[in-house]
This record gives C-alpha cells, sequence and structure tokens, in this order.
C-alpha cells in the first residue's frame, strides 16, 4: 500500500493537496493501491473529498482509525437524535434551531450548511449562559466528538466517541484551546485491551503511523510525506522496513543576501527550518528517497546530499503536476486573462495588479480573472480599488473545476516570487493557453519555453512583462502559435507520461529498501 500523509484536507486547498489528488488518481490507473492519509480531526472530512472525486476507501484519518469509523455507511442525523428536552419550548430554524427552558437559552441545534435539517452540532448553555459543551457529529450520522468549555468559551477537555457512542480518546487543552495543536493530554482509551497516553498530537500521530503500518502488509508499505512541517519527522520514524519518502513541495532554502536573482541556492543555501529535521545527517538515511518536481531542483538537492551531508539517499524528479492531455477548447476566447492559484504572500498577487494595470492602459477592455483564496486577497483588492481597476479585476475565489475559466482565456498570467511548478500552469498548458512568468527557481522554465509556448521575464520585471503580454495578445497568429505549442507541452504532463515515471522510479524500480 502506498500512503500520501498530509495533515488535513479542507473545503479550499493548496497546491500539496491537489498535487495529492492527482497522484491518487493516477496511482489508480496504474491499478497501484494508494490511500491518502490525515492526521487532524475533521467531522465534514467525507463530505469534502467528495467535492474532490474522491470516495471515503481513498483516505485514512487518525481519528476515524481509533474511532472505528474508517469504513463506515453515511446516515443522516436529525434533531430527533439531539440530546434535549422536547418539552422545552423550541425556536425552530432551518440553519439553527434554538432550545429555551423558561426565558433561558438551554440549547443550540446547529445544522450543515446545504442539507435539510441534518445534524451538525448540538449546545448546551449553563444558567450565566455560558456555552459549556457542544456534541459535534460526523457527516456520516453519529455523535463523534464532545467539547467541553471555559468561562471564556476556550476548549478545556473533548471526548472522542466510536459510532456505537463509547469513548475512544479522551483529551485536555492548554494554551488558547483553539487548534488541536494545543493539546496537552491524551489518552487512547482501551485500544486492543489496553490505554495509551500521550502528551500532544504529534506523539499520537507517530503512534497512529506505526499502528497503521501493522495494517494490510506490514513492512511492506510506503509512505510519502507531503506536508514537511507536520509529516515528515513522523514518517521517518516509523519503525521497520517500509520505504519512506518525502517529497519537496516548495523552495527550500532562504534567498541568499542581496541577491536580485533571489536564486535561492539549494545546493549550498540555508535550510527553510521546516527541513532542517529531513536533512540531518543523523536523520537523512532514513529516507528511501526525496522526491522532488523538476529536475533542476533534484540536481541542486542531490549535491547537496552528496556534497554537504554526505549521505547516499536517491534524489528523484516526478513532476507533481499531471493532466490528462491535451483539451479541446473553443476557437473564440473572452476578452479576459487569468491567473489561478494561492493568494498567499510571496505569490505576488499585489504586483500582478500592478503589472496588470499597465496592460489595461493598452487594452482597456481586457479582464483580469484571479482564482483562489489567502491572506494577500485583501490587499490585492485594495490594490486594485487604488488604481481604479477594479471593475476589470475579477476575484473568483476558489474553484474546483476551472475548465471553464481555462477554456475562455487567453493567456495564463503569474507574477510569483516563490513557486515551484506551478500546477495551474500545466492545466492552463492543456487548455492550449500562452503562459507568461517570471523566471524563478525551480519552476516556470521547465514548463514555459520563452518565445515557443509563452514568456518569461527576470524576477521583478513588471513593465517588460507588460509590454510582453500585450504585443502577443495584439498579434493572434503568435498567440495561436503558442498555444498549440502549450498543448504539446502538455502531453509531456500527462497522467500517460508522468505515470511511466511513478512506474519506473518508485513502483517498479523500489528505489531503496
Amino acid at each position: 500500500m502506498y500512503y500520501f500523509v498530509n495533515e488535513y484536507l479542507y473545503d479550499k486547498n493548496s497546491g500539496i493537496e491537489h498535487a495529492e489528488f492527482k497522484r491518487l488518481q493516477l496511482f489508480k490507473h496504474l491499478h497501484v493501491p494508494a490511500k491518502l492519509v490525515t492526521r487532524e480531526y475533521n467531522p465534514m472530512l467525507h463530505r469534502i473529498i467528495t467535492k474532490f472525486g474522491l470516495e471515503s476507501d481513498d483516505v485514512v484519518n487518525m481519528f476515524d482509525f481509533f474511532q472505528g469509523a474508517v469504513e463506515l455507511d453515511t446516515d443522516q442525523a436529525k434533531i430527533q437524535r439531539a440530546a434535549i428536552n422536547f418539552r422545552y419550548e423550541i425556536e425552530p430554524d432551518p440553519t439553527i434551531s434554538k432550545v429555551y427552558r423558561g426565558d433561558l437559552l438551554n440549547n443550540r441545534v446547529l445544522f450543515i450548511a446545504g442539507t435539510y435539517g441534518q445534524l451538525n452540532v448540538v449546545e448546551s448553555f449553563d444558567r450565566y449562559q455560558n456555552l459549556i459543551r457542544a456534541e459535534q457529529w460526523d457527516w456520516r450520522g453519529f455523535k463523534s466528538c464532545i467539547k467541553y468549555y471555559d468561562a471564556d468559551r476556550k476548549v478545556i477537555r473533548e471526548e472522542y466517541l466510536n459510532p456505537e457512542g463509547t469513548v475512544v480518546i479522551e483529551a485536555a487543552y492548554g494554551s488558547d484551546g483553539i487548534a488541536q495543536s494545543d493539546m496537552t493530554y491524551i489518552r487512547l482509551v482501551n485500544y486492543q485491551g489496553e490505554d495509551y497516553y500521550f502528551y500532544n498530537i504529534e506523539e499520537l500521530f507517530d503512534f497512529f503511523l506505526s499502528e497503521l503500518d501493522k495494517q494490510q502488509t506490514p513492512g511492506e508499505n510506503a509512505y510519502i510525506a507531503d506536508r514537511p512541517l507536520t509529516t515528515y519527522k513522523p514518517v521517518m520514524n516509523i519503525p521497520g522496513t517500509s520505504r519512506k519518502f518525502i517529497y519537496l513541495p516548495m523552495v527550500q532554502t532562504e534567498a541568499e543576501a542581496n541577491d536580485k536573482n533571489r536564486s535561492y541556492i539549494l545546493a549550498t543555501g540555508k535550510l527553510n527550518p521546516i527541513y532542517e529535521y529531513a536533512f540531518a545527517k543523523k536523520n537523512i538515511d532514513k529516507l528511501s528517497g526525496i522526491i522532488v518536481a523538476t529536475k533542476a531542483q533534484q540536481a541542486d538537492i542531490a549535491d547537496r546530499v552528496e556534497k554537504i551531508i554526505h549521505a547516499d539517499v536517491p534524489v528523484i524528479a516526478i513532476p507533481a503536476a499531471t493532466v490528462p492531455g491535451p483539451q479541446t477548447t473553443p476557437t473564440s476566447k473572452k476578452d479576459q486573462i487569468i491567473f489561478v492559484g494561492r493568494l498567499g504572500n510571496g505569490k505576488g498577487i499585489v504586483r500582478l495588479i500592478d503589472m496588470f494595470q499597465q496592460i489595461h492602459n493598452k487594452l482597456t477592455t481586457l479582464k483580469l480573472l484571479i482564482y483562489g483564496y489567502g491572506e494577500a486577497e485583501a490587499s490585492a483588492r485594495q490594490e486594485a480599488k487604488n488604481l481604479g481597476i477594479e471593475d476589470v479585476v475579477d476575484f473568483k475565489d476558489y474553484q474546483v473545476d476551472l475548465k471553464s475559466a481555462y477554456a475562455e482565456s487567453k493567456l495564463f498570467v503569474t507574477t510569483t516570487e516563490t513557486d515551484v511548478e506551478p500546477l495551474a500552469m500545466t492545466e492552463a498548458a492543456s487548455f492550449g493557453l500562452p503562459m507568461a512568468a517570471f523566471d524563478i527557481p525551480y519552476g516556470p522554465r521547465e514548463v514555459i519555453h520563452d518565445g515557443w509556448n509563452g514568456l518569461l521575464f527576470r524576477d521583478g520585471e513588471l513593465k517588460e512583462m507588460a509590454e510582453g503580454i500585450v504585443a502577443l495578445l495584439k498579434d493572434p497568429q503568435r498567440l495561436e502559435e503558442y498555444g498549440t505549442n502549450a498543448k504539446k507541452t502538455a502531453e509531456q504532463f500527462s497522467d500517460a507520461e508522468i505515470g511511466k515515471l511513478w512506474q519506473e522510479k518508485i513502483i517498479t524500480d523500489g528505489v531503496r529498501k
């Protein structure tokens, strides 16, 4: 079994999760058993995964595992199953129903959005109207967690239940009592006839992975840790002979001081702290291999492993971005260009707005569509307003299905400062979109061939990029030629081609046991 290990899956996900979704589908096509593994408790997990074309059997969550709920049919829990006194006065509402005992609020019953009365949370209040208890219902129809609160509405204790209603995990909280990382005490109750104790969720996760490895094919599994901060160390410390890999989803070193080219020298640069454990001399030999997205990364990291760490660990280049192949697209396009990606700091979203304002001065009817979410969105919106172009910059939020958006656009553009092989870039190429980007490390150059399927510029050359895009959009023949070549590029990232790499480098070869 191949396990792709992550921390969480949300309604809105990053490139790490989308790469995992693509990889899982690819392994299915190869008839290789694989599952996603997540750490965080999420009662809506099995609703969320359907949004991304996944099935319950595709995912193993740590809490599901200990709750005995990995394989569970979906039911619908209605208000009749809530722990409330139906003799009290009930104020019904399709979103939140309230239960009163005299003049005091006794309960609030929250329903899952988009459903007809399916239970989400049942809250209980004391005589001072403090929230003291909340029952969380799983999407699949069982009460899965009970939270207890202090007077400041901080979680102080939790109980996790199995579908039969028995407590299987107890947890106590310190700090702010908000995130599961605030857990200070965890008791795994009567697990295989014994109680186990942990001081934090990281220790529980370590134990979970070691138990997971005992399932089906003990010692013959393969783990790929995808999220550096929370999964590298636990995966590397799984006991036994199962293979362990880490996938490097982003730039791993800090930029050299006064380096205008932002070269991020992986061979010799200072490691980002989240990678220090994996690349430490005493730890790196636990790995069966290091997987990266680009050949440039592969060369530099292999150099670092050999010359600085003096280790013998294979570095394998397998693109994270895969597409079915070139897509059929309409001949007519809307007057728009598109960006798809996380709107995070370091992604260059504000300077994308600045650059587009220069394009708008020349092509006044052209629109910029921005698909994504993140902390930089507010600043980008304000910048568009400040520049007076908010009517031609359209923030479209996070969308799962982008086929129409790609098919109807003329060009894909990104001004990101740090991004290793943006997934959206290869998706755009498959729809025949010419691409424009800065020539930053370890990404665009392996997809964009300047003057053939798109445009590459030195990092920060906003004026030059704007001028280049305007010239390209004004030249329909060259635009069509670049689009045709973009589809040819997409063939290199097709499921069939990337599948061959996985088969050769990881699945068949085994790299190293």
